[in-house]
């Protein structure tokens, strides 16, 4: 099975100069957890995802509490609380950042005549949930991993109704 086969192509992106605020709106109405950041040309330079708007996020002021009940743990552990005020004020010194700052430059593509099981392998050993697809250097899909599942169910599918 090719990636063409199983990528969407109708494909959300972002400019490279919207902003954090623009961009985490864009990705909570259009229900994606990244999507490709694109230059003038339509030309792809990097990518984003929550997980970047996320890290983002600076908090001066963190309270550490103890996770109860220890004795379970037979150790320690606390946790980092940010409290609701710090967060809002986090968000409020991102609001302006633009989604170049903060997108990931060093990207993984695949190309739609490669077979779906390299694109599987990216994703594993890159640890990322979505993989432009580009031909001749041009943005013409994403794979993502539910992508890949439908993919694969489908073709199994076709496969057992031509079995029978």
């Amino acid at each position: 099975m090719r990636v063409r086969d199983v990528m969407s192509t109708d494909v959300i992106t972002l400019a490279p100069t919207a902003t954090l605020r623009e961009a985490a709106i864009t990705l909570a109405d259009e229900s994606v957890g990244g999507c490709p950041v694109v230059d003038e040309q339509g030309r792809m330079i990097g990518m984003l995802s929550e997980v970047d708007i996320l890290e983002a996020l600076k908090t001066q002021h963190k309270e550490l509490r103890m996770l109860m009940p220890p004795e379970i743990t037979f150790g320690i552990s606390f946790v980092e609380i940010i409290t609701e005020r710090e967060a809002l004020a986090a968000f409020k010194e991102i609001q302006r950042t633009t989604v170049r700052d903060v997108m990931t430059k060093e990207v993984r593509a695949v190309s739609p005549d490669d077979h779906v099981e390299k694109a599987i392998r990216v994703m594993v050993e890159h640890r990322v949930h979505r993989i432009p697809v580009l031909e001749h250097g041009k943005l013409v899909g994403i794979l993502t991993r539910g992508d890949v599942l439908r993919g694969f169910f489908r073709h199994m599918g076709a496969m057992s109704r031509a079995a029978l």
